[in-house]
Parts: C-alpha cells; structure tokens; sequence
C-alpha cells in the first residue's frame, strides 16, 4: 500500500486508471468530452438485486451494431478520446470483439466494465486483452464472502467469487497491468462495512487491483429500493479505508463516490434505450440518438452533459466551494441528480458534510 497520499495518484485512479489523466484534465478545462459511454445491452449472467439497469440474465434491451458504430464515428468526430463499455455485460454481446475493435481502429481507447464472469474463458480474456490494450478493464466483486453475495444476487451468486478471480489471473496472465484492472463493488446496506473493506484489501494485496466504490443510488429500475440505501455511518467508515486503500494514508478524498471531477466532467452515455445522460447512474436524457445524431446532441446540450457551471469551483455549492478537497472532487453528480433533483446541486451522502467534518 502507498504511504502518504499522492494527489497525482489520487487523480490518476480516480480518474479510472486512465494513462491519459493529464490529457483528461485539460479535457476539463475546456469543457469537452474525453469518455463516451456506451451501455450496450443490459443481458448480465450476475441479475443483481440493486441494478438500476434493470439487467438480467435474458437481456431485452440494446443498441444495435449500426447504432453502436454511428456512435463510435461521432465520438471521433468529436475528438473523444475513451469508450466506456457499459451494459448489463458488453461481453455477452456476440459481436463485442469486433465493435470493440472498430472503435480501436478510430483511434478510441477501450475501457471495459464486465461482470467478470466471461474471463473466466481464457479466449474471451484474450480478446478483452487485445480490445483494451490501451484501457482499463473493471469487473464487478461486491464481497469475497458467498453468504453475502447471495443476499446481493437472485441467483445466489455461488462460485462468482472465484470465477471473476480466475477472469482475473487471465488477464494478468496475459500482460494486463494490475493498475488497469479495477474491481467494482456496489455499497449496500446489505453489506457490513468490515465486509466491503476486507474486499477491497484482499483485490489490492492479492492481485494489486484498486477498488471502484459505488454507492447504491435509488434511480431507474431500483427507485424503490430505499432499503438498500446504506446507513451515514457506514458510508464515512468503507469510503474512508477506500481512500487509504487506494491512495494511501493522506487526507485527500473523492467523497463518497469513485471518481473524480476530471473524470466525471469530461463524460456523456448513451443508454441502451439511446438516451443520452450525464451520467449511466442518471437515467433522464437530454436527447436520444435515435432521434438526433449524437455529435447534434452534444452541441446543444453539451453544458448539461458535463456540468459546466461547476468547472469553476466557486459554482459549487456550500461547503463545496470551500472544501480543500474540490481542486479534485466535487461530489457525485447522480447522487445529487437523483436524491435532490439538482444534477448541479449539494451531493446529500459526501461522508465529510454528513458528519459536520471541519473541511
């Protein structure tokens, strides 16, 4: 584990591990797109409970190929430099490879955000390998403990564990670096917060890979799913050991959220319904693909989709704008989106306002 917070590193892997972290802040500065993200399907072999996609193990919904390289040719057009692969899992996809590879020969990088569980095929890691030669791959390992995990996923998720963790080794085993791998875990209230901080440790000392910490946000198909909304107290201790894990023993932090405004401000998705958001946690559109063109899209609603307003830390709102911490952060988007109405507005679960910390 690093000693002593670095905030370059902090940048870097709150930025998802992007070789291009410096691009991307210039990227910010200029109010432009750097990520397009792209949920593909919503077919998922892990049917979580939480998922605000609504994915399954029987996908219904997606982009078509035609749809998907129409993105692609806008997203260089528009000089994006990152695709992030969404779903549900873009690996069920049975033409995957080959868009992944389309985008690649117009010069976009690939970051790839799987269950994990299609890794364990040493093909299929073998192609992911080659597909995002120049990215990040995270998969997605809410606890190393079956009887959690079988709380988290209809299924059960017996033997998932162990299979993303093979997925893994594959990748590893194939020349990925570890500081591109990225485990995601979705906080919950069904976890207890020694569960999720024992995960993180065991992906950082085992395989050298960086949590992804996402809190459960009640929107799109788990808006009543305010149960599993985790506890002010829980957020504070698991992001807290997020920041220790991650970057070190310093004191700063991307709040309760797992990345940073570089990364979040440089950023657009499309659903696989076509609507395009600010964010895949935001569900509402401000336009869909299968009515405009999206490079159309962007150029009317391009403040929207990377918060404008907010580049400028003295836009952000009380105590934001007076937080050491908001040259790197400023709180998470959809969080305030979908609990305030306010995409621009006071992010309610940062851990540090919740417990009247002196910023």
């Amino acid at each position: 584990m690093a000693s002593g917070c670095d905030n370059a590193l902090l940048i870097r892997y709150g930025g998802l591990a992007a070789d291009e972290h410096l691009v991307q802040k210039r990227y910010f500065v200029q109010k432009r797109l750097y990520t397009l993200q792209i949920e593909s399907t919503d077919d998922c072999p892990q049917d979580c409970v939480f998922c605000y996609a609504g994915g399954t193990g029987v996908g219904k919904r997606g982009l078509d190929a035609a749809e998907i390289r129409g993105l692609l040719e806008d997203a260089a057009t528009l000089g994006i430099r990152a695709i992030d692969w969404l779903g549900g899992d873009p690996l069920t996809r049975p033409d995957w490879h080959e868009l992944m590879l389309h985008a690649a020969r117009l010069g976009l990088v690939n970051n790839i955000w799987t269950s994990g569980l299609p890794l364990r095929e040493r093909t299929v890691a073998a192609r992911v390998r080659e597909a995002a030669s120049r990215g990040f791959v995270s998969v997605h390992s809410d606890s190393i403990f079956p009887a959690t995990l079988a709380r988290l996923r209809r299924g059960g998720g017996a033997g998932s564990f162990e299979a993303i963790a093979q997925g893994v080794d594959n990748l590893l085993a194939l020349g990925h670096p570890p500081d591109r791998i990225i485990n995601c875990i979705t906080f919950t209230s069904v976890q207890e917060p020694r569960d999720t901080i024992e995960t993180m440790r065991w992906w950082f000392e085992n395989k050298g890979v960086r949590t992804c910490l996402t809190m459960f946000n009640p929107t799109g198909e788990g808006a009543a799913l305010h149960f599993l909304e985790p506890d002010p107290g829980a957020v504070r201790e698991v992001y807290r050991e997020r920041d220790r894990i991650n970057f070190g023993d310093g004191q700063g932090t991307i709040g309760a959220m797992d990345t940073d405004k570089f990364y979040c401000g440089t950023m657009a998705t499309v659903t696989f319904t076509g609507d395009v958001t600010p964010c895949s946690v935001i569900r509402e559109g401000v336009g869909n693909i299968r009515e405009a063109r999206l490079a159309e899209i962007v150029a009317r609603h391009g403040d929207a989709l990377v918060h404008e307003r907010l580049h400028d830390a003295c836009n952000l709102p009380a105590p934001c704008d007076a937080c050491a911490d908001n040259d790197h952060c400023w709180g998470c988007r959809a969080t305030a989106h979908n609990y305030c109405g306010d995409a621009d507005g006071l992010d309610p679960k940062c851990w540090r306002i919740r417990a009247g910390e002196d910023r």
